[in-house]
């Protein structure tokens, strides 16, 4: 499968989810400053040879006699997607017709038309089957509880799901964002990063405050994670040691009762609903992984990964706000346990095996180790 990282696809369930219009923003958006390319592709099974719509159709699908054909469009007519997208303020825009068979290779032609530099925004499903984006995000109409089959086969893949109903999206085009030539989605949600412990492992000296690639771990998880969420906030009693990282510090209620009353009090201080909370000790966020949970908690209360069924990391979850009222039963009851949590709450597991980045830097070997391996390279790990 092909990656692109400045590739960014729509999809959707069906017709009448307003796809075209979703694009448009984007290109709009980011036509004045960069170098946009506009895509249509449609994934012809010519065996069929009758619109896959049903009807006449338009002549497209059967105007194909090879294996793909790629088209520049230069006019304007805005009864066309094409069009509408070069009006949008496009360098560029093509339509390619392909046939599902030979979709790697009517993308491989496509990619040679393309500046390695240049944005790219593809309306499609079927293309998602060969090309890995920086983003796939799928367009449900409300009103039409069906799915067509390009889309069934891919909609897995899916970074974001989004709602189509009465006109208008419940995920505003303005939160997809082009940052360093790729697409990132900004969720609607709080990053929160507990640095409350007592580093008692680490013989006394702080976690939150080592060294990494030459600034404090806990400013490293801060710039791995701030272009992902609405907002950040810091759950730590020592105000003044975090002055520097320019985020709202939330102190916890009642001292010294452990992470549980720091989940509390920072999802107290949140302004969304949703909330990622880590602890300072993570080095490498996994962005894909965070963001898988926070489109799980769609219909639950919390979202954990949980190693061999049974050994659960509840400071790298996802929490609804609405569990504040369930933690305080739980503290007032003398409970420090976060797992106690899991008897009043709706919980997903999610399987995490990856032992290649996810680490604690508990103690003081563990975080040499890690300096040591990761020596010159870059901590962040963004997919």
């Amino acid at each position: 499968m092909l990656k692109k990282e400045n590739f960014l696809i729509i999809g959707s369930t069906g017709r009448n989810t307003g796809k075209t219009e979703f694009a448009c923003n984007l290109i709009k958006k980011y036509a004045n400053d960069n170098y946009i390319i506009g895509v249509k592709i449609v994934a012809i099974i010519k065996k069929e040879g009758n619109c896959p719509r049903g009807g006449k159709g338009c002549g497209v699908c059967t105007s194909l006699k090879g294996e793909y054909e790629i088209t520049e469009e230069t006019f304007i007519d805005l009864n066309k997607d094409t069009s509408r997208m070069l009006v949008a303020g496009a360098n560029k825009v093509y339509l390619l017709k392909v046939d599902k068979n030979f979709l790697k290779e009517g993308l491989q032609a496509l990619i040679k038309k393309i500046p390695e530099k240049a944005l790219v925004i593809i309306e499609s499903n079927s293309i998602r089957k060969v090309l890995e984006p920086a983003l796939f995000i799928v367009i449900k109409n409300m009103e039409d509880n069906t799915i067509k089959s390009s889309c069934a086969e891919v909609i897995h893949y899916a970074n974001k799901v989004i709602e189509f109903n009465k006109m208008s999206w419940n995920f505003s085009p303005d939160r997809v964002i082009s940052i360093n030539n790729t697409w990132i989605i900004k969720e609607k949600t709080t990053a929160i990063i507990l640095a409350g412990g007592k580093s008692s492992r680490m013989k006394g000296v702080d976690k939150s405050m080592l060294p990494i690639n030459g600034i404090p771990l806990i400013q490293s998880i801060v710039n791995q994670l701030k272009n992902h969420f609405d907002e950040i906030i810091i759950g730590a009693n020592d105000i003044e040691k975090y002055k520097f990282l320019n985020l709202p510090i939330v102190a916890d209620i009642d001292k010294d009762k452990g992470p549980l009353m720091g989940i509390l009090s920072c999802l107290k201080a949140s302004n969304n609903e949703v909330n990622f909370i880590t602890a300072c000790d993570i080095p490498i966020m996994d962005i894909k992984l965070i963001k898988n949970m926070i489109n799980l908690s769609s219909d639950v209360d919390i979202v954990m990964p949980v190693k061999n069924k049974e050994e659960h990391e509840p400071l790298y979850a996802v929490y609804k706000k609405n569990i504040v009222n369930f933690a305080e039963m739980i503290l007032n009851n003398n409970e420090r346990r976060i797992i106690e949590l899991f008897k009043y709450t709706t919980v997903k597991f999610v399987a995490f095996n990856d032992n290649q980045w996810y680490q604690n830097l508990n103690y003081k070997k563990e975080y040499l180790d890690f300096v040591k391996l990761n020596a010159d390279k870059q901590c962040d790990k963004i997919n």
